[in-house]
């Protein structure tokens, strides 16, 4: 078994589904089970499943990704060379 962190939004709108299923189709189901099916759904449809992942913006456009393509020069070559100095003088 794995731990598997989900963003807050997409949580909750599991946690519906399962509650739906509950109160309308009497369907009783653990959130493990829920994500379990809809990875083996995932797999099963892999067609429909990277259309989706297509339809994302690229990561090139992701603004953390620029980010890290592009550090800023702090005119050293590791800012760990500096931490003794400022820890020890």
């Amino acid at each position: 078994m794995s731990t598997v962190k989900l963003d807050s939004n997409r949580k909750m709108k599991v946690e519906r589904l399962v509650a739906s299923l509950l109160m309308s189709e009497g369907i009783k189901i653990t959130l493990q089970e829920t994500l379990g099916l809809m990875i083996d759904y995932s797999l099963e449809n892999k067609d429909d499943f990277v259309k989706r992942l297509r339809a994302l913006p690229p990561l090139e456009k992701d603004p953390a990704w620029k980010m890290l393509e592009k550090p800023d020069d702090w005119g050293i070559k590791d800012v760990s060379e500096k931490i003794d100095e400022y820890l020890y003088g």
